[in-house]
């Protein structure tokens, strides 16, 4: 190199780093979706609500109707499925005066079969003395008793399905459903109580 000369040299990053450089502030984004805090917390106090207000329908489904002197009788058994099931509540009321049975009507009657019981089935028929002939739905023939219009203790007006049948299984000896829906119902009374959670800085949950 001669006197005078001025030599540029040239400085390579090293191997690896080239077009690795991002400004500052700026991360790569790893492709992954991160699920915002405190929304499983949120979506399960919504779930416990829904729960409550379940139980708090068929509760008033159940218990308001009692206000106009109707009254909710516990199907026992499977005999008027499919349309009523063991464990559903049919709510009825007292015939009313000078009442006309119907053939398809769902009634309640004495059962002499086992006396101080009754049974909700559907009269299928009117006799030539005026008693009516009744049947469960999943029976094949009709009930060997026949019962006087006035001996009916009630007509079905609504439905409310499986709200006893935990209370069912309770009277048998099996408290399994009775204790299963009892915890949920406490647990969704808990959810709902917990105090509400917020996002701290840093991404954890925090107390309110």
């Amino acid at each position: 190199m001669g006197s005078g000369e001025l030599t540029m040299t040239t400085l390579s990053a090293p191997a690896g780093w080239a077009g690795t450089h991002q400004p500052a502030g700026r991360r790569r984004s790893s492709g992954r979706r991160t699920v915002p805090p405190g929304l499983p917390s949120l979506l399960l106090r919504f779930v416990a609500i829904a729960i409550l207000a379940a139980v708090g329908a068929l509760v008033a489904w159940s218990s308001v109707p009692a206000i106009w002197g109707w009254t909710p009788v516990a199907v026992v058994s499977e005999s008027m499925s499919p349309s009523l099931h063991r464990g559903d509540v049919a709510v009825t009321s007292a015939p009313p005066e000078n009442w006309t049975p119907i053939v398809g009507q769902v009634v309640v009657v004495p059962d002499p079969q086992h006396p101080g019981q009754t049974r909700i089935h559907r009269i299928s028929g009117i006799d030539e003395n005026g008693l009516l002939i009744t049947r469960g739905d999943a029976n094949g023939s009709d009930d060997s008793f026949r019962t006087a219009p006035d001996q009916v203790k009630g007509i079905g007006r609504l439905l409310i399905p499986g709200v006893a049948l935990a209370t069912l299984d309770m009277r048998e000896g099996d408290p399994a459903m009775f204790v299963a829906q009892t915890v949920a119902v406490l647990g969704a009374v808990a959810l709902v109580l917990r105090p509400a959670r917020r996002a701290t800085p840093d991404g954890l949950d925090g107390s309110r």
